[in-house]
């Protein structure tokens, strides 16, 4: 096979509950999909694949195949439907994102070149690509102006971009691999945890260095410099790609409160908290050899110190660029009510173990 002619399917599930176009929900998602699909790649050997439940109105989009959703559960499982879509393509590359994210024009641009490096790497090599979550208002103005929203969380400012997601389920892979290891688990139902979940799996057979003691630490950080636990070590991956162009941003959308979906999020962390807690005996067997991934030589180094150099090298020291360790002195600390009881509602172990933690998000 000529790698030029490597093909790569772009998996996007699109699921919307209820029926019509309650309170314009519909409507605001289907834009969402359509800038997700605009900014991808457009080329004979990439195709995008999106199992959806509103099969009728995604057939009439272009450049998207549209698969009907046919999920076993009452609460929507986005692992279940991105399983069931790989399961349909037989393309050697997936590249899994969300239906509300967008992809910077390096990303688009490098993806074939990106997906031609990591399958020379053989099998088990993957990718995993940064997220910058926008602000309300950056979703509604965003004009592809993607380097001024990364500068500006750089910079320590949260009006255009609000969080980092260097750990994301951004994932660029063998699909036969992905296969092999049994795919998203469908244990996790609803929001969060089958994401980190394969991570770790990916992780385990593609070691960028040895797992530090905490490892299994399942605490989130509005800073990346803060991370610790399996967070920090899947940001070894991710991180280069960062400063290299290759991310993408979300799109703001509502998030319910009492939507099954969402509360099911405490459940979910709790069982990704008991999955990577486990013994390599209580994990079993290992689904294939081992192979080092050598980004960086099989040592870990320190992760604030190395961060900082990438993005020293990469031009944004960080007396001017704090904001991957910090906010900018002055900027205002978004932490609105209604943030804080939609956590105490969701998962108020983590809610009251956050009120001593004034890093943590």
């Amino acid at each position: 096979m000529e790698l030029r002619d490597l093909d790569i399917s772009i998996i996007t599930p699109f699921y919307v509950q209820g029926k019509g176009n309650v309170n314009g929900k519909l409507i605001s998602a289907l834009d969402r999909l359509k800038k997700c699909i605009f900014h991808l790649p457009n080329s004979p050997s990439v195709n995008i694949i999106s199992i959806t439940n509103k099969i009728t109105i995604l057939s009439n989009l272009k450049n998207i195949m549209a698969l009907e959703e046919q999920q076993r559960f009452a609460v929507y499982s986005p692992g279940q439907a991105r399983n069931n879509a790989i399961s349909y393509t037989s393309a050697k590359m997936i590249f899994i994102i969300d239906a509300d994210l967008i992809c910077s024009p390096t990303l688009r641009e490098q993806l074939q070149d990106q997906s031609e490096a990591c399958f020379l790497l053989g099998p088990h090599a993957f990718d995993m690509y940064p997220c910058l979550y926008l602000t309300k208002e950056e979703t509604e103005r965003f004009d592809g102006d993607f380097q001024g929203c990364l500068e500006s969380f750089l910079r320590g400012e949260n009006h255009r971009v609000e969080g980092i997601a260097l750990a994301s389920s951004c994932l660029l892979m063998n699909r036969e691999w992905f296969l092999q290891l049994g795919g998203f688990d469908e244990q996790f139902v609803g929001h969060g945890g089958e994401d980190l979940e394969l991570i770790d799996r990916l992780t385990r057979h593609y070691p960028i260095g040895p797992r530090p003691d905490d490892y299994a630490l399942n605490i989130k950080a509005q800073h990346p410099g803060d991370y610790q636990g399996f967070r920090r070590y899947f940001s070894y991956y991710a991180l280069p790609h960062l400063f290299a162009g290759r991310f993408l941003v979300h799109q703001w959308h509502p998030r319910p409160l009492t939507h099954p979906y969402h509360k099911r999020r405490a459940n979910n962390d709790q069982l990704l908290e008991q999955m990577l807690a486990r013994s390599e005996a209580e994990r079993g067997p290992l689904k294939g050899p081992v192979v080092p991934c050598n980004d960086l030589g099989g040592e870990l180094p320190d992760f604030r110190e190395w961060m900082i150099r990438l993005q020293e090298e990469a031009g944004y020291p960080v007396s001017e660029y704090p904001g991957l360790l910090r906010w900018q002195e002055g900027v205002q600390r978004k932490r609105p009510l209604w943030r804080k009881l939609r956590k105490l509602y969701l998962n108020p172990r983590a809610f009251f173990r956050d009120m001593f933690k004034p890093t943590s998000r």
